[in-house]
């Protein structure tokens, strides 16, 4: 059977590109995913499918170089081409994200280029008549003078965003008959008098009143001060003082604070803690 093909793809070496990308860091993979129009993150087979993201990403050149690659139109697409050639060189090659390369500019990229080719010839030229750019690197200019223009004319709120790592969140609480720690914990390291042997100060004899837990989302820090020892950064955010509630007896020892430990529900198993019904158990005051 005899198979006439009539015409090829047209090639062209105009551009067609993307708009910026509108990226987010999933709180759970830490992989760059697109962000949707109500501000969650598009389904990417993780647990942080359609949740918010920790981080609004700026649209980076690789960012946007990388949402490029994900076309399939390099056969009339430049953008396209330039990009396939840094993300998806064949359909072998191992997925990469802008995460992944070590370069974030396009005159990164640039330099990186050229870095190649010393590495096999010794030089950086990348023709053989001795020029240091070839058609590889006036590509990604054009494509690079495309990406400026997206910038210039892109939404402040999207081309201005602030990568800073965003602060734990801080939650203060008081208890002015102090806070107490079961023996077999391991909040040592969290209450003034170790913060105070860290820094050559005197054992503090106050009462541990403040009680600070700051989230970082996969691990918390915990730390307990007296009133004169509670950090300066922690007091506009502290609350005022609560008049606390009397012991029912004299005698009986002061209760582990139910934000110390689970409250067992309906369905939970409950948990031993040390208190006045187990004569053996003892507790610290946390100082």
């Amino acid at each position: 059977m005899t198979v006439t093909i009539t015409s090829w793809p047209a090639h062209t070496t105009e551009p067609i590109p993307v708009p910026l990308p509108n990226l987010g860091r999933c709180a759970d993979c830490a992989d760059e995913i697109r962000i949707r129009g109500n501000g969650r993150l598009y389904a990417h087979d993780c647990a942080g499918d359609g949740q918010l993201p920790l981080l609004a990403l700026r649209p980076t050149f690789a960012r946007w170089l990388w949402t490029q690659s994900k076309r399939r139109d390099e056969y009339t697409n430049l953008a396209t081409l330039v990009a396939g050639r840094h993300f998806r060189a064949c359909t072998r090659s191992p997925k990469i994200t802008a995460a992944d390369v070590d370069w974030t500019t396009a005159e990164e990229l640039h330099q990186k280029l050229h870095a190649r080719q010393l590495v096999p010839t010794g030089s950086e030229a990348m023709r053989v008549n001795g020029e240091r750019c070839d058609g590889a690197c006036r590509d990604l200019a054009k494509i690079a003078a495309i990406y400026e223009r997206l910038i210039a004319d892109g939404d402040p709120a999207l081309v201005g965003r602030d990568e800073a790592a965003p602060g734990p969140t801080v939650r203060i609480r008081h208890d002015a008959k102090g806070w107490l720690l079961p023996d077999y914990s391991d909040f040592a390291d969290c209450t003034t008098n170790h913060h105070r042997q860290q820094d050559g100060r005197p054992a503090c004899t106050a009462t541990a009143v403040w009680r600070v837990v700051e989230d970082h989302g996969l691990h918390l820090t915990i730390g307990f001060y007296c009133d004169a020892d509670l950090p300066a950064k922690h007091r506009p955010a502290a609350e005022p003082p609560r008049r606390s509630t009397p012991p029912e007896t004299a005698s009986e020892p002061l209760r582990v604070s139910r934000d110390l430990r689970d409250t067992p529900g309906p369905s939970q198993g409950r948990t031993a803690v040390p208190g006045p019904d187990r004569p053996n158990s003892t507790r610290k005051e946390a100082r």
